[in-house]
């Protein structure tokens, strides 16, 4: 029996990706110019379909980088001169917060305790930064945030742009784009591709703060500044030899995710989380790490092992299915169990069985 990867990214592939690689393989898509029509036409199919699936304005711009933590760095040098503030519930919001102190902002922080939730009431931003930056979804964790609470961050800061990290929840969330500036996923989790891309969606605001920028002198980057990206993607381009299949790859998922439905893939999302919530719940030994059930992430769910994580992850390896540790301090005593569209509620049951 094939091995089933519930891991949080590298996951388990979309069941179509192997035989979309191997006809990309067939027509040599690896193959072609970058400045090709027929790369023109991937690109713009991959846009397309996108913006469809996750109700992306048609206004808004879609970049393609190497990796998501490419896109913090991104999002820092072109939205912010001096400074950010940065909300941190996990490891992946602190690398953001640690990558803007790294390229010298003022970057000023909340912190709430690793499995919880923040209070937005009794938070107030002081340092009136440029730029805001929240993780929706902390993968370290599986502490999520309403967007709600994002759309009021916004509100309550009109003067500040807002980046939005959605590595582990794109597609399954409903952001309202219209509410935020720039989001950003890297495409091994939820779209069960090979790692290797990541996807920024940027607003005429974040292009604006980027012009500006460059007009002030300050360096915003160069072959991936927002301004040489969005130059190459009205052109349906990248600024350098791009992952080719990666991007046509994403094109054909998000193709089948149109086809299925997102409100189908929501709700089967859904399901599937209550199974595993409800199971682990009612298990005297093992229990979600996130206590409170509205911190809880619907896609990547963490339970406490305690001492007893390797003798779990081995059980479940000895029945062909693949779950991810915790991460970091947190490495040896909890799991991780990705919950992404390719994951069907049969394999999500047998989790459930073998534990039992």
């Amino acid at each position: 029996m094939n091995k089933i990867y519930f891991t949080p990214g590298p996951t388990e592939l979309y069941p179509e990706a192997r035989r979309d690689i191997d006809e990309a393989l067939k027509n040599k898509v690896c193959s072609i110019n970058h400045r090709s029509t027929e790369f023109m036409d991937i690109y713009k199919n991959t846009v397309y379909s996108l913006k469809k699936l996750m109700n992306i304005p048609d206004d808004f711009h879609i970049f393609f980088l190497s990796s998501a933590t490419e896109c913090m760095d991104r999002i820092i040098q072109n939205c912010s001169e001096k400074r950010t503030f940065h909300f941190v519930n996990g490891a992946f919001a602190d690398r953001f917060y640690k990558t803007a102190s790294d390229l010298k902002r003022e970057a000023a922080v909340v912190k709430t305790d690793y499995g919880t939730g923040f209070n937005f009431s009794g938070i107030e931003i002081q340092n009136d930064p440029e730029l805001i930056c929240v993780t929706q979804n902390e993968t370290s964790t599986g502490v999520t945030i309403d967007p709600q609470n994002i759309y009021d961050i916004k509100e309550q800061n009109p003067g500040a742009l807002i980046a939005v990290d959605i590595v582990t929840s794109a597609p399954y969330v409903k952001i309202d784009f219209n509410k935020i500036d720039c989001a950003f996923f890297s495409v091994q989790k939820g779209f069960g591709l090979p790692a290797g891309l990541g996807v920024l969606i940027v607003n005429a605001k974040c292009i604006r703060k980027a012009e500006y920028l460059k007009s002030s002198g300050a360096g915003i980057g160069s072959y991936h500044n927002f301004l040489t990206l969005l130059e190459n993607a009205e052109k349906y381009q990248t600024s350098e030899t791009p992952n080719v299949l990666g991007i046509y790859l994403l094109g054909k998922v998000s193709d089948y995710l149109n086809g299925r439905g997102i409100d189908t893939v929501r709700s089967e999302t859904e399901e599937k989380s209550d199974l595993l919530y409800g199971f682990f719940e009612r298990n005297t030994e093992f229990t979600p790490f996130v206590k409170k059930v509205s911190d809880r992430s619907k896609t990547i769910i963490v339970i406490e092992t305690g001492n007893r994580q390797t003798e779990v992850k081995k059980k479940l390896s000895d029945n062909n299915i693949l779950v991810g540790s915790g991460y970091g301090k947190l490495k040896e005593s909890q799991i991780r169990i990705a919950n992404f569209p390719m994951h069907k509620a049969e394999d999500v049951k047998r989790i459930t069985e073998i534990l039992s």
